[in-house]
């Protein structure tokens, strides 16, 4: 597992009360839902639900400007608000910049002005968060943000002791992060948890990390979730990362089930995925990895699963099965220093593994016995219809530079 900075964990200091008054519009003909102008461009901002009586399709809509913090809390009107910058949001200067607690159906979305891509951006803060979510959370989404030369984490869930006892409140759930991007930071999202001593803490299901775009990082992993039931984790583009970094990396570090799938993994140290894989509840699940397209790594193979005997308990958790297919792994590990294969894989604790369909090619160090799977513990994958090319032109690729996201 990659190690973080150690200078960066400080103290959430919150925000002062803003100086702007609310001045809320009637519904639309037609429409649902009211606009809420907040913000007044500068200072920082306190969001409060409690104080709007917020209804259903609520827009909340942040006037743009440089705010120091924006803070949203106590949204739980059970249907969806959404809250939209108007014109460009940007939060700046070197502290957290965005807290969020108690929020359910709640969609913070950069997408409210036509022609701006990116409508929040959260910028230069060396020694800081750009978001912290406090506790559990029920259908978030957070869209089209922008980040950019960021210290520490960029998202971080402070719920890594919430024990789950299967209770909604016990769990985060339906969690989105869609079309963002991210230069120069630390870790895009880091949700802390564990299974230890028969206990569950940190517990997210049906998290979703898609059309990320994450460079020129040495994080080590632009995704840390530990404790993950049915992730999703697709269509994400991640170029030049970890170029100082020589910690054991998983660019994306799951554990847990789910897929990882449509990826584009290149210029980068650390497999494309660690999946830790175990199921949540008595029926096993699957991980699923395919149609991924990684290639140029100097450390590490293209992906690695396995699983811990200490994360199985009896009637809580137990083993995931694993597919690995229709990949596509080139020029792997190329610092030599390790096999530089598809898929690592380690015990499974009960686990099937099936690898097929994959190509490779150009893997400097690979496995002595196989071109495709390094198998490193007792779980003995079953290979299938698997492809090797000594080099990428005899795989039909002129240019792995020019290779982008597999349909």
């Amino acid at each position: 597992m990659s190690c973080k900075k150690g200078q960066i964990a400080q103290e959430i200091t919150k925000p002062e009360t803003p100086r702007d008054t609310t001045q809320v519009k009637p519904p639309a003909q037609g429409s649902k839902g009211r606009t809420i102008p907040l913000g007044t461009g500068s200072g920082n901002l306190i969001i409060d639900g409690t104080k709007l009586g917020l209804a259903c399709d609520d827009v909340i809509k942040i006037k743009g400007g440089t705010y120091k913090s924006i803070d949203i809390k106590n949204i739980n009107t059970g249907c969806n608000v959404t809250i939209q910058n108007d014109g460009l949001v940007e939060i700046a200067g070197n502290s957290d910049h965005i807290f969020l607690s108690k929020v359910s159906n709640l969609t913070i979305s950069g997408k409210g002005t036509a022609g701006i891509t990116y409508g929040f951006v959260s910028r230069d803060s060396p020694q800081h968060r750009s978001i912290s979510v406090t506790g559990t959370v029920q259908n978030l989404t957070v869209q089209n943000f922008a980040f950019k030369n960021i210290g520490d984490y960029v998202v971080y869930f402070n719920s890594g002791q919430i024990v789950y006892d299967g209770s909604a409140s016990s769990y985060s759930n339906n969690v989105r992060f869609l079309n963002n991007s991210c230069s120069n930071t630390g870790s895009f999202l880091h949700l802390e948890g564990g299974v230890e001593n028969g206990v569950i803490r940190g517990l997210i299901k049906k998290l979703e990390v898609a059309y990320l775009d994450f460079r020129n990082s040495n994080s080590g992993d632009a995704v840390l979730a530990e404790n993950a039931d049915d992730y999703n984790i697709h269509h994400n583009t991640v170029i030049d990362v970890n170029s100082a970094n020589n910690n054991h990396n998983g660019i994306f570090t799951m554990k847990g089930s789910g897929s990882f799938h449509h990826n584009l993994i290149r210029n980068h140290q650390g497999n494309a995925i660690r999946a830790w894989t175990r199921s949540f509840g008595t029926t096993p699940k699957e991980v699923l990895i395919y149609n991924n397209t990684v290639v140029n790594s100097r450390k590490y193979s293209g992906f690695e699963v396995q699983s811990f005997a200490s994360m199985i308990i009896g009637g809580k958790t137990t083993y995931s099965n694993v597919k690995v297919y229709n990949n596509i792994c080139g020029k792997l590990n190329t610092s030599k220093d390790w096999v530089g294969v598809v898929v690592d894989v380690y015990s499974l604790e009960g686990g099937k593994c099936e690898v097929y369909n994959n190509t490779g090619f150009d893997f400097p160090a690979p496995n002595p016995k196989s071109y495709i799977v390094s198998q490193q513990a007792n779980t003995v994958p079953v290979q299938t219809n698997n492809k090797y090319f000594a080099t990428a032109a005899e795989a039909g690729i002129p240019d792995i530079n020019a290779l982008k996201i597999q349909n």
